[in-house]
């Protein structure tokens, strides 16, 4: 208790200096969290994809259409339970700056994603609505949509404006973030490609493939890119995983530099630290000069020193992890801005902060180990004779 007291005591005699070192590390801690948030948020998509659910594309790209014709033919592969079209609409709400996801989709697709949670009569009405809407909860609380609201959005890859009847709010059993999109009829977007845009009509983007329970992944999409090899428009069959880390990958180099940027950013807390240590250790070698010529040994003088250093990172870290729980009080939207809908679940990850505690802990022995080893190394006279 008499080393406690005297620890703080040590740091409140220069309390300027100490208040900028906790500050420090509690920006570097801020700093570690939120980019590691980020990141996790990138992966999110991909931790959540489901185990049992394919996707099929053409093998080429994205950007290349799958004939209609194709749904029967995957719909006979051994293994396949359900399969639903799916195509990426692209339009803007108001203007450029309200964008999000969009899907023209059909009965199917909806049937392969059983954690959307849509009442019967909500999806009687959407069914029974050709230009219906089903739009996820945190979308809809977005914009203040409810069901029976009509929207109009502004085609961009299918020109004219596109009005739609939200017939549902749906919520997800888990946090996936499917529920910051829109899906509505592909037959509405197929039949307007066909009278007033004049596109190829019966295109798909993709197929969403949901299978049986005793279904062996790999051998229905081999079996189904073997059914269309060698056609004009051959096929990519991937599990919804490996489909989400393809768009996860692009941007892989960006992620790995993130990473990169974090690691600094706690070697930087370090150094800091350690300098500040190092200067109250030589501020007060006479003292501890003294202490070890009364019959202080290696043990006491060692945790007044690293116990100081520990106690200056553990108040940053603490301080960083209070202004972290407050911050995500606050909707991604407050804190994001408009990068908010490019990630589908932003929230405090525990193990973040457990990792930088325990490298919050690492560097205050760290940082006071050197210090205490110089001090240690010191003989009294020495000492005594460093600031007479």
């Amino acid at each position: 208790m008499d080393l406690f007291l005297i620890i703080l005591r040590n740091i409140k005699r220069h309390w300027f200096r100490s208040v900028l070192t906790v500050l420090g590390v509690c920006v570097a801690i801020l700093a570690y969290c939120m980019i590691h948030t980020m990141i996790d948020a990138w992966f999110a998509g991909v931790k959540s994809s489901a185990k049992n659910r394919l996707i099929v594309r053409n093998s080429v790209s994205l950007v290349f259409y799958l004939p209609i014709s194709y749904q029967d033919k995957i719909r006979q592969v051994p293994g396949v339970a359900k399969v639903g079209r799916g195509n990426w609409f692209g339009a803007v709400y108001r203007d450029e700056n309200y964008r999000f996801a969009q899907f023209a989709i059909d009965q199917e697709y909806i049937d392969a994603y059983p954690e959307m949670i849509i009442t019967p009569a909500e999806r009687q009405a959407f069914t029974e609505d050709r230009k219906g809407a089903i739009v996820g909860e945190e979308l809809a609380n977005s914009f203040g949509w409810k069901v029976g609201d009509s929207v109009q959005l502004k085609g961009t890859i299918f020109p004219g404006n596109w009005e739609f009847n939200i017939r549902s709010v749906f919520k997800t059993r888990e946090q996936s973030g499917r529920s910051k999109l829109m899906l509505f009829h592909w037959d509405y977007l197929n039949e307007r490609n066909k009278q007033e845009i004049n596109r190829n009509p019966d295109q798909v983007g993709y197929y969403v493939i949901q299978l049986k329970d005793e279904a062996d992944p790999a051998l229905v999409s081999r079996a189904i890119d073997e059914r269309f090899a060698n056609s004009y428009a051959e096929t990519l069959t991937e599990t919804e995983t490996a489909f989400q880390q393809s768009f996860v990958s692009m941007s892989s180099s960006i992620i790995f530099a993130l990473k990169i940027v974090s690691m600094v950013v706690l070697l930087i807390m370090f150094l800091v630290l350690a300098n500040t240590m190092l200067m109250s250790a030589r501020e007060r070698f006479r003292e501890y000069a003294i202490m070890k010529a009364i019959g202080f040994g290696y043990g006491p003088v060692s945790i007044l020193i690293i116990g100081e250093s520990l106690l200056i990172a553990g108040a940053g870290y603490l301080l960083a992890a209070g202004m972290l729980q407050l911050l995500f009080m606050l909707p991604p939207k407050a804190i994001l801005g408009d990068l908010a809908d490019f990630f589908p679940l932003f929230e405090l990850n525990p193990i973040n902060l457990l990792v930088s505690l325990l490298f919050t802990v690492a560097v205050g022995i760290g940082a006071g180990i050197a210090p205490a080893l110089q001090v240690n190394k010191l003989r009294a006279a020495e000492g005594l004779r460093k600031l007479t």
